[in-house]
């Protein structure tokens, strides 16, 4: 008997503890009836962003920008067209000191500089500042008078734009510095790095074009020089990328901390007795 008074009451434990944490999870993702903040999944599908839908690039984001939400920070996404998703952001990031960049090419935008405006700006997040840039990610020049103007010291940086995979390199490399330490940069959409030379993407042929993806996994590489004599197969540039991280269709990179650069980054192996000669070929297969 006392061990059916036990189940009883387990039961009735498991139901209130389990089952009013369900009950109060439905009901906030239903209508937030519990003044719990919207998800930045539902901010972006409310905006009509194709982060939320097709793409459902939001499980990766939730988790990597969460710890950022009420932090004034400074984020820049390269690729306006309609604004969607520049909406979405401003909402998400509501600290007064935010700063939301955004670059375009080829849409509606007419000069190389303008605040934002009715059709990209939310009137909820006007206490946020938004500049919208125009110009060509692939051009050195344009990036740079941009870095310039806007200042850099991005927490984050997003690549949504022409989805060509030189271009994400050559962005990745121009800007790449800018981002603050603990940082975080992200290249979306990189299908691109699987098609055929003949594909076509907003005007742009993939003929010659070299995988993002291919290239970006010689990144572990270059996190993992310590164990190689201090040699990597890239650029210095890539010497202070703490993570990457690899997911469907984007892959995000994390900058170094000052401690991690410190303590971690720039150390003489222990184990250097067994490393391979200086120059020799990595085992890696």
């Amino acid at each position: 008997m006392v061990r059916g008074l036990l189940l009883v009451v387990v039961a009735l434990w498991a139901h209130r503890i389990y089952g009013g944490e369900l009950h109060i999870r439905r009901l906030s993702v239903e209508g937030d009836t519990l003044g719990r903040r919207q998800s930045l999944h539902d901010i972006l599908a409310s905006a009509g962003s194709d982060k939320a839908g097709h793409h459902g690039y939001t499980r990766f984001y939730s988790r990597e920008f969460e710890l950022l939400r009420d932090q004034p920070i400074r984020l820049v996404e390269i690729g306006v067209e309609q604004g969607r998703s520049m909406k979405g952001w401003q909402l998400y990031f509501a600290n007064a000191a935010t700063h939301v960049y955004g670059i375009g090419y080829g849409n509606w935008q007419t000069q190389f500089k303008t605040e934002c405006d009715a059709a990209v700006q939310t009137a909820t997040s006007a206490a946020s500042a938004c500049t919208i840039f125009r110009g060509d990610q692939s051009n050195a020049t344009f990036l740079g008078a941009f870095l310039q103007d806007s200042g850099g010291r991005f927490d984050i940086v997003i690549d949504d734009g022409s989805h060509v995979p030189g271009h994400q390199r050559v962005t990745f490399e121009t800007l790449w510095p800018s981002i603050v330490p603990g940082g975080l940069y992200t290249i979306e959409d990189v299908e691109t790095s699987y098609w055929r030379e003949d594909a076509i993407v907003y005007g742009y042929t993939m003929e010659g074009q070299r995988s993002i993806v291919g290239h970006m996994q010689a990144v572990a590489h270059a996190i993992n020089r310590e164990f190689t004599n201090g040699e990597s197969p890239l650029p210095e540039l890539y010497n202070d990328v703490s993570t990457i991280m690899f997911a469907q269709n984007m892959i995000i990179l994390r900058k170094q901390t000052r401690f991690e650069t410190a303590h971690f980054f720039n150390r003489t192996y222990r184990y250097q007795m067994n490393t391979r000669p200086k120059g020799g070929p990595y085992r890696l297969r």
